[in-house]
């Protein structure tokens, strides 16, 4: 996926690699969602709704001050008469690491991870807690993700469980990707597994962000997950 900003318009216009794509005026931000976290725009065209949210940068968010990256999710429902078709898709955007990345010590980064999962007993927002460090000498990654989801339908919870994660750091351009394997199950006993993909932001790498996306019996998940170096 891609985001693109058009300074002439203020548009923000969303296109997926499938040549999906959707554009978001300044008319179509939504003041009763968006707050001091979030910027949130609503669009209907036909039987189809986008809704696009974007994490605010910045040192006025109180959930975390970013200043080179942050995240979006774009959201499509398609009614179908009898059914809804909904796909949620995140992405990351802002300041790449130069491409030069630095080559020797580590790094640890605070992290917030948002997210979303279905499974047979209907849709659950994902929240929780998270970790990520970088050895760039040895040009890996490690991750962890501790995740619980809100119904939101009904508003109860249900884990989905630890995750470790390891990757790699590309050599070139501050890019990374590893995968995910679940430390157990879910609060039904289901076991998931998944990739992420990222990179660090920044001059000098002081932030990172990556996607991730978990599948395991019958569900499905995906989200995000923005850091700032310790």
């Amino acid at each position: 996926m891609s985001l693109s900003y058009d300074s002439a318009t203020g548009a923000y216009t969303v296109r997926e690699a499938g040549g999906g794509s959707a554009t978001f005026l300044p008319a179509s931000k939504n003041p009763t969602e968006s707050n001091a976290t979030v910027s949130v725009y609503n669009q209907v065209s036909g039987n189809r709704s986008d809704q696009l949210v974007l994490f605010n940068p910045g040192a006025s968010n109180p959930k975390m001050a970013l200043t080179y990256v942050t995240y979006g999710i774009w959201q499509q429902v398609t009614d179908n008469g009898a059914t809804l078709g909904v796909a949620q898709q995140y992405l990351l955007y802002g300041i790449r690491q130069a491409a030069d990345a630095p080559s020797t010590g580590s790094a640890s980064y605070t992290t917030l991870v948002d997210g979303l999962w279905a499974n047979p007993d209907g849709v659950y927002s994902l929240g929780g807690t998270s970790s990520f460090t970088a050895d760039f000498a040895a040009k890996t990654v490690t991750t962890t993700l501790d995740l619980l989801g809100k119904n939101v339908a009904t508003g109860v919870n249900k884990s989905l469980g630890l995750f470790n994660g390891s990757g790699t750091i590309a050599a070139l351009g501050g890019g990374f990707s590893g995968t995910l394997a679940h430390q157990g199950t879910d609060g039904d006993g289901n076991v998931y597994s998944g990739s992420f993909a990222g990179a660090f932001f920044g001059p000098q790498g002081q932030e990172m962000g990556y996607t991730f996306n978990l599948t395991g019996t019958g569900g499905a998940a995906v989200g995000a997950v923005v850091g700032k170096a310790n």
